[in-house]
């Protein structure tokens, strides 16, 4: 399905969403912990993971911590760019792996 005059867009096959971390016990739990530290000295932040899967099979491409700035912005972009690229152009911006 091509759209945008002619340029199939990285939407049309890519969904960006922010998820609970991941990871082993001990990585959530020192992510916790880190967050608590954060909130003591009133920093408080959004402990997520950017995830970035295939719409068609639901398979990660990309999950990354969400941990740089506000994870909400850093969501808003990475849907921005699936709206005005193609999978080429996201994929090489993102450096994802297809």
């Amino acid at each position: 399905m091509r759209q945008n005059g002619g340029m199939d867009r990285a939407s049309n096959h890519l969904v960006a969403e922010l998820e609970e971390p991941s990871g082993t016990r001990t990585r959530r739990l020192l992510r916790l912990a880190l967050a608590l530290v954060r909130a003591a000295w009133g920093d408080v932040e959004v402990d997520a993971d950017l995830v970035i899967r295939r719409r068609a099979s639901g398979a990660v491409v990309l999950r990354t911590a969400a941990d740089l700035g506000d994870p909400h912005f850093l969501l808003e972009t990475v849907r921005c760019d699936l709206e005005t690229k193609t999978v080429e152009e996201f994929v090489r911006e993102w450096r994802v792996l297809d």
